[in-house]
């Protein structure tokens, strides 16, 4: 720390409208200068980092040949323990997530040149467990977008379709396991980026209750919306690495009154009785495709004819907990990334600070390598701060523990509840050279369904039930806090019934 000169502080103090007097000017200068000890006795220190237990080298770039679908950012082969639940398993890693000795990008030019010294606990529970590390996968840049049109340097392409969006943010996880180069991954959620991947792809991925899955050593945006959570080829591979990575680590504030369950029991729980809420909002919204929204409605169907119990239910919260939501996390993230350089204050737990060091110099020294919807939320959160109006977040976040309530209050009364994932098919990627409003609308317009789950901290998942000119629609079923069970139990029961593509 280098304390301030009195010219420095006299042109902070101008910033904030300060008057001060020449003397209490030289005495603040003086105090600044004072907490040099302090900041010395800091640097004196060295804090416990996060394990890195198992040896591996740095790994590679993927080869073109390899990545047809730019799926990978980074191929690695880590070895785990010898056995246990993931024995023989290869995972991949959204690159958000932090795995030592391996470049870490976060889809962002901005993170070129950064390699972790710590694993994430998430690759350490990984690793104890049997399972390897396939690589980290590509995600959008800083995780901003829904689609795949941003990723630094290549968009994800749809293996599905190479002209339509894999999806995001978690777009490389989906891509992989739809193309069969792994059938599991690990990735990241605060407005649906486990779950449109996952859906516009053709695979299962769940958001668990917020907390479940420890975020320690991933990049955050707003920590009370910041998710984990497992991408697999089938609901089983879901719930086995569920099993896995869920579980309080001691170090992720995230996590209060964590409630492990068991997640593999639920895969073979009977359909019979299963009550199923269809959540009225959830369909024909402004944005949805008709055709869509009628597979979902015969996949349902479906499970009615199984032995499931179904009934209509209406819940206007779901209209209004969208844009409740987006104005929490986007004030939340724009002051969090920011002015609080992914650390925030008020946390008692593990901070990267590496991590964080590269970021608070990067964004700096090069903004213009922002994406647009980070543009768009350092500029719109900056000017929400200098001109005082800061009291929505704090509104936003109490309105929080309504709209928990209101899908509280319907979960009573219904194991889950079911909606479209997606309100509409993978689009096509944005046409070359779109202008910054259309490539922010092409990131956003498809969370109304996923983000008031990341709002309400609800479990969420999604898995492929049938077609829409040839491209895959995603069912989703949320459930109670901390039952995991039930969403996965309701995501296998449709598995069991059959080849959803023939549907």
């Amino acid at each position: 720390m280098r304390p301030p000169s009195q010219d420095e502080l006299a042109a902070i103090a101008g910033s904030f409208g300060l008057k001060l007097s020449a003397a209490e000017l030289a005495d603040l200068t003086r105090l600044c200068a004072g907490m040099q000890a302090a900041y010395d006795c800091l640097d004196r220190h060295e804090p416990a980092r996060l394990p890195v237990l198992f040896p591996r080298d740095g790994g590679e770039p993927p080869r073109g040949k390899d990545n047809p679908f730019h799926a990978w950012a980074w191929l690695t082969d880590i070895r785990g323990a010898p056995d246990g639940p993931l024995a023989g398993r290869r995972v991949a890693i959204k690159d958000n997530i932090a795995v030592a000795g391996v470049p870490m990008r976060n889809g962002s030019a901005l993170l070129a040149g950064f390699v972790p010294d710590e694993d994430a606990s998430v690759v350490s529970r990984i690793l104890a467990a049997g399972g390897s590390i396939a690589g980290k996968t590509v995600c959008e840049d800083l995780c901003f977008s829904g689609s795949s049109h941003t990723s630094t340097p290549l968009p994800v392409l749809n293996p599905w379709d190479t002209a339509r969006a894999a999806g995001g943010s978690s777009s490389g996880n989906a891509a992989a396991i739809a193309a069969g180069d792994v059938s599991m991954a690990v990735g990241g959620d605060q407005g649906g980026s486990v779950r449109t991947p996952a859906s516009w792809c053709g695979i299962v991925g769940l958001k668990p209750t917020h907390g479940l899955v420890p975020y320690t050593g991933a990049f955050p945006i707003e920590p009370s919306f910041d998710h984990l959570g497992p991408m697999g080829a089938t609901v089983k591979d879901v719930a086995l690495l569920l099993s896995v990575i869920a579980g309080p680590d001691g170090l992720d504030h995230r996590q209060q009154d964590v409630t492990v369950q068991d997640y593999l029991a639920a895969v073979d729980s009977p359909v019979e009785g299963l009550r199923i809420g269809v959540l009225r909002e959830g369909f024909g919204r402004p944005e949805s495709d008709p055709e869509s929204d009628a597979v979902v409605r015969s996949a349902l169907g479906r499970l009615a004819a199984a032995g499931a119990i179904l009934e209509e239910v209406s819940l206007p919260w779901h209209l209004d907990a969208y844009q409740i939501g987006s104005i929490a996390i986007f004030e939340g993230a724009a002051d969090f990334l920011y002015a609080g350089n992914i650390t925030g204050s008020g946390f008692n737990g593990h901070v990267s600070e590496k991590m964080a060091r590269h970021w608070a110099g990067a964004w700096r020294e090069n903004p213009d390598a922002l994406p647009a919807i980070g543009k768009f939320a350092l500029l719109f959160g900056a000017y929400l701060r200098q001109s005082g109006q800061t009291g929505s977040y704090a509104k936003a976040q109490n309105l929080r523990r309504a709209i928990r309530a209101a899908y509280d209050g319907l979960l009573e009364r219904h194991d889950v509840i079911a909606m479209p994932t997606m309100p509409f098919p993978a689009p096509l990627l944005p046409r070359p050279g779109a202008t910054l409003g259309e490539t922010v609308t092409a990131g956003l317009d498809m969370e109304g369904n996923t983000a008031p789950f990341d709002a309400s901290g609800h479990p969420a998942i999604t898995v492929p039930c049938g077609l829409c000119r040839g491209l895959p629609v995603g069912l989703m079923f949320a459930g109670r806090h901390s039952d995991e069970r039930n969403v996965l139990r309701a995501a296998a029961s449709f598995e069991r019934l059959g080849d959803w593509k023939q549907f």
